[in-house]
C-alpha cells in the first residue's frame, strides 16, 4: 500500500505525457500502428518512472519534448503537477529548462518566470521568488497575479511596509482583497511605532485603520494598548470594551485583561453587560463567555452563576459532568478552568491549524481574520 501514491503518481505522470506526444505526432486516430514510431527514449523514460527514479525519467521526457507551441502546456503542467506534490527542485528543473531556450516565445517566457517564482515561494527562497514576481508584475496580462503574490512573499518577511504598496497597487486595478487586509497591515506598523515608542505615529497609523475597515477591533484594542501606557485607564477599559463587543472571539483572550483594569464593583457591572449582551446573540456567543470567564478564574461570580448553569446543563459535552448537581458548580468550574488553562483555544476556520494563542494572520494558511475562538476539554 505504501507503494501506492508513488505509483498513481508516475501512471498519472505517464499518461500525461504520452497523450501529449500522441496530439502531437497524430496518435490518436492510428494508435495501434503508432506504437512503433515511439522514440526509444520515451520508454527509457517510462521505464525510469516505474522504476522509481524520478530524476531520470524527468531528464528523458525534457529531452523529448521541445519547447514549441503543441508541447508548451506539458511543461509547465508538469511543472505545476511537481509542486503540488512539494518536489520543488523539479519544478524548478523544468521551468529553468523552459527559460534556457531561446526560441521560447515571450508570453511563454513570462508564464514561466511566474511558475519558476511560484517554485521558489513555495520552496521558501523568498528573496528569489521576490526578485521574479517584481519583474513578471511589469507583466500586464500577469500583473494581477504576480502582485498578489508579492504581497503575500512581504507578509512572510513581515515587511509590512511594501505590502501595503503591493496592497495599493492591487486596489488601483481592482484586484485587491478585502480592506480589512490593508487595515492589518497598518495595525502591524502601528504595532512596531508603539515599540519605539513613536505614539503619535502608531496613532495616525490606526486612524488609518479604521478609515480602511469599521468596525474594526484591532484597531480598538492598540488604542487600549496606547492609553494604557499613557495611564488614560478610562479610555483603555472603553476600547477594550469596544473590541469586545466588535469581536467576541476575543473574550479568551481580553477578558482578564480588561478586569484587571477596573474595581471589584464594576468588574460585576461589566459581567452583566458581557451576559446581556451575548444572550441576546445565540449559545455559543453565552458558552464562549463562561469558558473564558472560567478561564480567568471568575466561576464564583454573581453575573456568571445562572450562565454558567445553563451552559453546563445544556451543553452536550458538560451535561455529564453536571450531573454531579449544581451545589459542585464552583469545584466543577474550577477544574474545567484548569483544564482550559492547557486546551488548545483557536483554531483556524480556514486549515484547521489549532493553538493556545490568538493570531490575526493565520501562521500555517497565512489567512487574516480566520481564528476563532473554541476549546476542546477532555473530561475523564
Amino acid at each position: 500500500m505504501s507503494d501506492l501514491p508513488l505509483l498513481t503518481w508516475s501512471l498519472v505522470l505517464a499518461a500525461l505525457v504520452l497523450g501529449i506526444l500522441a496530439g502531437h505526432f497524430g496518435w490518436g486516430k492510428r494508435w495501434p500502428g503508432s506504437l512503433s514510431k515511439l522514440h526509444p527514449d520515451y520508454l527509457t523514460g517510462l521505464d525510469y518512472l516505474v522504476s522509481e527514479q524520478p530524476d531520470r525519467a524527468l531528464d528523458m521526457f525534457l529531452k523529448l519534448m521541445d519547447a514549441n507551441a503543441e508541447t508548451i502546456e506539458t511543461h509547465f503542467a508538469l511543472g505545476s503537477l511537481y509542486r503540488r506534490r512539494g518536489e520543488v527542485d523539479r519544478a524548478i528543473r523544468i521551468h529553468q529548462n523552459l527559460l534556457a531556450r531561446k526560441e521560447l516565445a515571450p508570453e511563454h517566457r513570462e508564464q514561466a518566470l511566474l511558475a519558476l517564482a511560484q517554485d521558489y515561494l513555495r520552496a521558501g527562497v523568498l528573496d528569489r521568488a521576490e526578485g521574479l514576481f517584481q519583474q513578471v508584475s511589469e507583466v500586464p496580462r500577469l500583473r494581477a497575479s504576480a502582485l498578489d503574490a508579492l504581497r503575500g512573499v512581504y507578509e512572510r518577511q513581515h515587511d509590512w511596509q511594501q505590502a501595503l504598496v503591493a496592497y495599493r497597487q492591487l486596489a488601483r486595478i481592482k484586484a485587491a482583497p478585502a480592506r480589512t487586509v490593508a487595515a492589518h497591515y497598518l495595525c502591524e506598523l502601528a504595532s512596531v511605532a508603539i515599540e519605539r515608542g513613536d505614539i503619535v505615529v502608531a496613532r495616525e497609523l490606526l486612524s488609518q485603520a479604521r478609515e480602511e475597515a469599521l468596525p474594526f477591533p484591532r484597531a480598538a484594542l492598540l488604542g487600549a494598548q496606547i492609553a494604557e501606557r499613557e495611564a488614560q485607564m478610562d479610555l483603555a477599559v472603553k476600547l477594550l470594551r469596544q473590541a469586545l463587543t466588535e469581536s467576541p472571539a476575543l473574550l479568551q483572550e481580553e477578558l482578564p485583561h480588561l478586569l484587571k483594569l477596573v474595581g471589584p464593583a464594576e468588574r460585576d457591572a461589566i459581567l452583566g453587560e458581557l451576559v446581556a449582551q451575548t444572550e441576546l446573540r445565540d449559545f455559543d456567543e453565552l458558552k464562549r463567555l463562561v469558558f473564558a470567564a472560567i478561564a480567568a478564574d471568575l466561576g464564583s461570580a454573581a453575573p456568571l452563576r445562572a450562565s454558567i448553569e445553563k451552559v453546563f446543563s445544556q451543553d452536550p459535552t458538560l451535561q455529564a459532568v453536571w450531573q454531579e448537581g449544581p451545589t459542585q458548580s464552583e469545584r466543577i468550574a474550577q477544574e474545567i478552568g484548569a483544564l482550559l488553562a492547557q486546551a488548545e483555544k483557536y483554531r483556524c476556520n480556514e486549515c484547521g491549524f489549532s493553538g493556545r494563542n490568538f493570531y490575526w494572520h493565520c501562521p500555517a494558511c497565512h489567512s487574516w481574520d480566520s481564528f476563532e475562538a473554541y476549546a476542546i476539554v477532555k473530561l475523564r
